[in-house]
């Protein structure tokens, strides 16, 4: 009779789970071994500002070497120089890509990208030195994590500055090779706060900054503050920034060239704009700050009821011309040469989106009953919602949710539903006044998110915004006309001096907030720990997984007579668009027709599509205008027979959109390279 072990007690269970994870380990450790060899870690740290003498004119401005890291500016003309050495100074970018990873590093991406923390990583380590001896003990060597900073308390709160060029030197030092010399950055930058914790007031405002015209992942962090209130004092708060930019201004050398470095433009939302430049805020009798129009105080709201009244300037705010808009004291940019109302551009995320958009839904649903829509009308609309969900093409964030979830959008679902899907789902449900007005709104901002229409159109979005304005006044009452409502008045002239409103939005950095706030797993020293995070996440070698442009290989067809394949996919992953064969992905104008894709070829030549053109197109609308000057249509089921194009004959991507037996076809508008996920 074969003897019956005894159970195992609680000790033995966690010994036989210790041994399983080990062999884990290090089964995953001898297949990291195997990919690639493990290769000593370059390391390219910080080296120093030198002010060597280009000439007799340029004998002050500061000198930028090739393998800065930093720089850190005390007072005027002083600089404080760190130096470290590096192993090659004029090893290139592509040839420092092209080392095999060794495990170290490859852990220390692992960590950053899956936001693991020390004590985690540091555990890890544990186990994995039995079998690799040669790891270090502590996460911190892995990370190469940062522990000299200098945190100081400031307005009322702990305050860090990182400077202008620290934080923009890995972009600089990206695009210096592609620049002439002279050549002008324009910084964008945004200050805003946000809470840290539910549970308490503590709350960090950030100094963001982005450059312009360049393609950048994310923005970067020049100053943190955090404390329980915003800062006291926004002359304190932005003092070492304006004292390093205008040192900027002046021009620096950086790897041999000069270049200069201007403030583009501040954007922030409205509370944000009223701190830094000291004035009264948006529900205050002088509070807009783009005219001079006083307020008027309707059934407890502030309103602004004309639309053509005395514009502010840059001079008159310099020169205080309104008193009663400026609060005593020094604005933020005190010293600095930036034209304080022209520099400081209306952000349509919080003015549109947030402001606009939800304030119409919230009439509907919530509002008085004269608008206030049935409870069957919202269901219908949100079903009408919910079945665009599979239409969504792949670049949004987030797909179309119910009315009911009105509370729990974010700014990117408001910006989807007032430029894609609202336009198609409150068509057959809106008495006819209600949806005009929103049709105004919706052409509007059409207009200025396209980077061809606002410069081409930009006194005719004006006349649709103002009579939008004038419109809910009429529709709604004068007492909507508040702030949010009034400041679609000025967007044109900010977009006429800006450019489209992605450009100057706050979606970029509503996004990286999120990502700031990942960075503190605990109340105490919020500062040090983003500090800490930050000097991770740029310290480590950045490891692009190879990204294949075609995907999904089949053998399925079509493909029409005539066309060599070597190879069919159902996707191709370009630059600008994802191009697939499935529903939402897979309609696009081609020259001048719009198209359903239904094969990606490839062939000796090149790679093409396979698409069938979309006919019976009729406008979808024909107020304010008609709907194909937006290239908006209602369209059938594609028909006739195959045709192929190649892959540069696509001139943008579209939405297409089910409505009633037929679709609706626009155009993809809005930028994607970021994202808004915050309230």
């Amino acid at each position: 009779m074969k003897r019956r072990e005894p159970p195992l007690t609680s000790s033995g269970v966690r010994r036989r789970a210790r041994i399983s994870l080990e062999k884990r380990l290090h089964d995953i450790a001898e297949d990291c071994l195997l990919e690639s060899e493990p290769t000593q870690t370059q390391k390219v740290e910080t080296d120093s500002i030198t002010n060597d003498t280009q000439s007799n004119n340029d004998s002050r401005l500061p000198q930028i070497d090739d393998h800065l890291d930093f720089v850190c500016t005390d007072d005027i003309g002083e600089v404080t120089e760190r130096q470290h050495v590096s192993e090659s100074d004029s090893e290139s970018e592509s040839e420092f890509a092209d080392e095999p990873v060794s495990l170290v590093e490859s852990l220390a991406n692992w960590s950053v990208q899956f936001g693991v923390s020390l004590v985690a990583l540091t555990a890890l380590l544990t186990l994995l030195r039995l079998y690799h001896p040669e790891l270090p003990k502590d996460a911190r060597t892995i990370l190469k994590t940062k522990t000299e900073y200098k945190i100081q308390q400031k307005c009322g709160g702990l305050y860090h500055y990182r400077g202008i060029l620290t934080a923009m030197h890995n972009t600089l030092n990206h695009l210096i090779g592609k620049i002439a010399d002279g050549f002008t950055f324009r910084l964008q930058i945004n200050i805003d706060g946000l809470p840290l914790f539910k549970s308490s007031n503590l709350q960090l405002w950030p100094i963001l900054g982005l450059l312009l015209s360049f393609p950048m992942k994310e923005p970067v962090v020049i100053g943190l503050f955090s404390g329980t209130k915003k800062p006291n004092a926004p002359d304190e708060f932005l003092r070492d920034f304006t004292h390093e930019l205008k040192q900027l201004q002046e021009g620096f050398f950086f790897r041999g060239k000069k270049v200069f470095i201007e403030l583009d433009s501040v954007i922030c939302d409205t509370p944000a704009r009223a701190f830094v430049k000291n004035t009264k805020a948006h529900n205050g009798y002088h509070g807009c700050d783009k005219c001079c129009q006083p307020g008027v105080y309707v059934n407890n709201r502030m309103t602004y009821p004309r639309n053509d009244f005395v514009l502010r300037t840059d001079s008159s705010f310099s020169d205080r011309v309104d008193e009663e808009h400026h609060h005593h004291g020094p604005h933020g940019f005190s010293g600095l040469d930036v034209g304080m109302v022209s520099r400081f551009p209306l952000d349509y995320m919080h003015l549109v989106c947030l402001g606009v958009t939800r304030r119409l839904l919230n009439i509907w649903l919530r509002g008085p009953l004269t608008f206030r829509l049935s409870s069957s009308l919202v269901d219908q609309i949100s079903q009408s919602l919910i079945q665009m969900r599979a239409y969504i093409p792949a670049e949004f964030a987030r797909k179309p949710r119910s009315l009911r979830d009105l509370d729990r959008w974010k700014a990117t679902e408001l910006r989807q539903f007032l430029l894609y899907t609202g336009s198609v789902a409150l068509a057959p449900h809106l008495d006819c006044d209600v949806y005009n007005n929103f049709m105004l709104l919706y052409t509007g901002i059409c207009i200025l998110v396209s980077p061809q229409l606002c410069s081409m159109f930009n006194n005719y979005e004006k006349m649709l915004l103002t009579t939008f304005v004038s419109h809910f006044g009429e529709l709604y009452g004068k007492d909507g006309l508040v702030y949010n409502v009034h400041g679609l008045v000025h967007l044109s002239a900010d977009a006429q001096l800006h450019g489209s409103l992605d450009s100057i939005s706050a979606f970029p950095y509503e996004n990286y907030l999120n990502t700031l706030k990942k960075f503190v797993r605990k109340p105490e020293f919020p500062l040090a720990q983003i500090i800490r995070r930050l000097s991770e996440v740029e310290d480590i070698r950045t490891v692009e997984l190879p990204c294949k442009a075609l995907r999904r290989q089949h053998y399925v067809g079509p493909v029409p007579d005539g066309l060599q394949a070597t190879a069919q996919y159902r996707q191709l992953q370009t630059e600008q668009w994802s191009i697939k064969v499935s529903t939402g992905d897979n309609v696009f104008a081609i020259d001048k027709d719009i198209c359903v894709i239904y094969n990606i070829v490839q062939s000796v030549e090149g790679i093409y599509v396979v698409f069938k053109v979309l006919t019976q197109m009729d406008n979808f609308y024909n107020y304010p205008m008609s709907s194909d000057f937006l290239r908006v249509f209602i369209v059938s089921h594609p028909t006739g027979p195959f045709r192929v194009a190649k892959i540069s004959q696509i001139s943008h991507k579209c939405v297409l959109l089910p409505y009633k037996d037929r679709f609706v076809v626009m155009p993809f508008l809005h930028s994607q390279s970021y994202s808004a996920e915050m309230d």
